[in-house]
């Protein structure tokens, strides 16, 4: 039995599903415990990253904190993207064995730089940056296994929808975040925005030939809307992966959504033209990809059928646990029963 120590067991955004699945871990060899009798610290990413300090105060306060640390232990980085500004600086620099995200790039995607590192987000910032990551530290940069929209479990309950899909797309989201985010040196707000917001700007041009319905919906309403919707816009936000991914899925709408390629993820079921149809990350086809599909609905039911099916199976806890299983086995830490 592998026994594990969370640093942090508020923070929800690393630990959440953890802590969801922790008396199923147990079946797979893998202790949960607050015990000091343990064998792997998992560290929260709030305990080496504060996004509200300047970077290179973030890092310094970050390798301090870390050094305070003994016996093996792991990071978690709670960054929704596959950005690693701010917590790659002080993985380095620590006695950290592993690193896990939400979701990775390759090494050569990583070189290109972006704002805070988000691509999406594009370049002209203070805070553009790409990173050479050596082999041997990319080699422990891993995936944790579950993102964000898996706390969502009552998302994992496929729906019908109404028999009559009168909406013919829906853009239902916050699209305009009006408070101040930062991150590090970076007002973030302003980026979220521009990106939602331009969704929403394109959609406009042709409402008056369609009925498109766009906005920030309270939940119940959501539902009924998705439920009568055709189609639906999933854009990008503080990361790629969103709960309205699995909402748009649950409610058999077709997902229409920025290019995600350059994203690694566990669990993977977002595959573009099998899952979700992709479209340009500036919205600039997205017209186009609106009136193509109403044309000829029926040519895309399949991906509709293939995302609902694929979203029930990774999305498992089960997967979770044996994700962990897995990774415990491969260190010869777990023996098979």
């Amino acid at each position: 039995m592998i026994k594990v120590k969370l640093s942090d067991n508020e923070d929800i955004k690393c630990f959440g599903v953890l802590l969801l699945v922790k008396d199923m871990l147990r079946d797979y060899s893998i202790d949960i415990t607050d015990s000091d009798d343990y064998d792997y610290e998992f560290v929260s990413g709030r305990e080496f990253v504060d996004l509200s300090l300047p970077l290179q105060e973030s890092i310094d306060w970050g390798i301090g904190q870390l050094s305070k640390k003994s016996g093996d232990y792991f990071i978690f980085h709670a960054g929704d993207s596959p950005q690693i500004m701010g917590a790659y600086e002080v993985f380095i620099e620590s006695d950290a064995k592993y690193m896990f995200k939400k979701y990775l790039m390759t090494q050569e995607d990583y070189k290109i730089p972006s704002i805070i590192g988000k691509w999406w987000f594009g370049t002209g910032s203070v805070l553009d940056k790409g990173y050479d990551i050596p082999d041997d530290v990319y080699s422990r940069m891993k995936l944790q296994g579950y993102n964000v929209p898996m706390n969502w479990t009552h998302l994992q309950k496929l729906e019908s929808g109404s028999s009559n899909r009168d909406i013919d797309v829906c853009a239902i989201y916050r699209g305009i975040l009006d408070m101040d985010v930062y991150d590090h040196e970076v007002k973030t707000d302003v980026l979220y925005t521009k990106h939602r917001n331009g969704s929403w700007i394109k959609l406009s041009e042709i409402e008056n030939k369609y009925n498109i319905v766009k906005g920030n919906f309270p939940y119940d309403k959501t539902d009924q809307i998705l439920s009568r919707s055709k189609m639906g816009v999933s854009p990008f936000g503080m990361a790629e992966l969103c709960y309205r991914d699995m909402e748009l899925t649950r409610w058999g709408c077709l997902i229409l959504k920025p290019d995600m390629d350059r994203v690694i993820a566990e669990p993977n079921w977002l595959r573009a033209n099998e899952t979700y149809l992709p479209v340009k990350m500036d919205w600039s086809d997205l017209n186009e990809t609106v009136e193509k599909v109403l044309g000829n609905m029926e040519d895309y039911q399949y991906i509709i059928d293939n995302a609902r099916k694929r979203m029930i199976e990774a999305c498992s806890y089960e997967n979770v646990c044996l994700h962990w299983y897995d990774f415990f086995a491969n260190l010869g830490g777990v023996e098979n029963e």
